[in-house]
């Protein structure tokens, strides 16, 4: 079939195929529409990069000295320090009487109270932090069974009519590519994500119950922008726990789910004389249809090959017993014909040699 094929393309007159296309009023349409659905899982691995410096934070939280003075009366005053007595000294007003001995009695004295806490603004930034990414990974769980995919589509439809050597010829054609594929989710989608997700989910309820997110409750949360003190700068723990908080900024928690969808339309001349030398190539096939193509059995045993054949594709028709029984007919229909051989040649020898004695009768009265 490919050899005829290539005769055909083979020996196209070029002129006349030139004249062929020239004739043709033509319109195609060539489209192809692609459609590309992503979930990003980005966020995983970043995570679980930032998870041992936010732990080191929470284990260790920075503390700061609250030191705060009061002025109290001297009968409730458990403590006599020297910032007291400076104090004490400054403000004279607060001496009720010296005695003869020279010992001072205040009325009140300044007492100073130093209190040790974790509320700083360092530790309100990772508190915040801790909360905010707990919520972005329990939003997250909802698309973690969802997979990445690429669908193309791909069309052609191609009408034509032509007026050529006194015909009307028309042609249409349509064709559909389809191709899906899945993809894996993010650049580099770990085998693992499942348990990824499972491990972060865990660490996440561990610090949410933990002794500093405990002390810090009743703290403020901070906001953006962070403020870019010393410590959140320098620190190493404080600047993955600074780089994730803009990540998660940057991230789209609420669409997880990108949709790319495209249509580009290729019809243009180049697609539209392809197609039509593709339609007078069809148009050649056509005409090299002839009755030469179509074999007919005009032999003697045409009608027994059709028999046959009739018979043998029969679904229910034994090879073996259909051969016996040609077999057996065949060695029936030849004694048939031998015996109708014999029963002509003794007919004809008994005319024969009646024939032949009235001859000799004939022959015998002449003489």
């Amino acid at each position: 079939m490919s050899e005829e094929l290539q005769s055909i393309v083979n020996n196209l007159n070029a002129d006349e195929t030139k004249d062929f296309i020239t004739k043709t009023k033509s319109k195609v349409i060539a489209k192809k529409n692609s459609e590309k659905l992503t979930i990003d899982f980005s966020w995983v691995d970043i995570i679980i990069d930032a998870i041992p410096y936010l732990d080191n934070i929470i284990r260790n939280p920075r503390r700061f000295i609250v030191q705060e003075e009061d002025i109290i009366p001297i009968e409730k005053t458990k403590k006599v320090t020297e910032e007291s007595i400076k104090h004490l000294a400054q403000h004279t007003s607060l001496i009720q009487e010296v005695d003869k001995d020279g010992v001072v009695k205040p009325i009140k004295l300044l007492n100073i109270f130093k209190e040790e806490t974790i509320d700083l603004y360092e530790n309100r930034f990772v508190y915040s932090l801790i909360n905010n990414l707990y919520v972005f990974v329990q939003n997250q769980l909802a698309y973690k069974d969802e997979e990445s995919s690429f669908k193309e589509i791909k069309t052609v439809n191609y009408e034509a009519k032509t007026k050529f050597k006194n015909e009307d010829i028309n042609y249409a054609i349509s064709l559909k590519s389809v191709n899906y594929e899945k993809l894996a989710s993010g650049p580099s989608k770990p085998l693992n994500l499942q348990e990824k997700i499972e491990e972060i989910r865990d660490i996440l309820d561990d610090f949410k119950s933990s002794q500093f997110m405990k002390n810090m409750i009743s703290a403020t949360p901070v906001r953006s922008p962070i403020r870019k003190t010393n410590v959140i700068l320098k620190d190493q723990n404080f600047i993955y726990a600074l780089r994730l908080w803009e990540f998660l900024e940057r991230f789209q928690i609420e669409k997880p789910i990108r949709k790319y969808k495209e249509t580009k339309d290729f019809s243009n001349n180049i697609i539209d004389k392809k197609y039509s030398l593709t339609y007078y190539l069809n148009y050649c096939i056509l005409n090299n249809l002839d009755d030469d193509d179509i074999v007919v059995d005009n032999s003697k045993y045409a009608g027994l090959k059709k028999l046959i054949y009739d018979t043998a594709k029969n679904f229910d028709v034994n090879e073996m017993e259909l051969k016996t029984v040609i077999n057996n007919e065949l060695k029936q229909a030849s004694k048939y014909k031998q015996d109708q051989i014999k029963g002509i040649n003794a007919t004809y020898k008994k005319f024969y040699n009646k024939h032949l004695a009235s001859v000799q009768k004939v022959i015998t009265m002449l003489r």
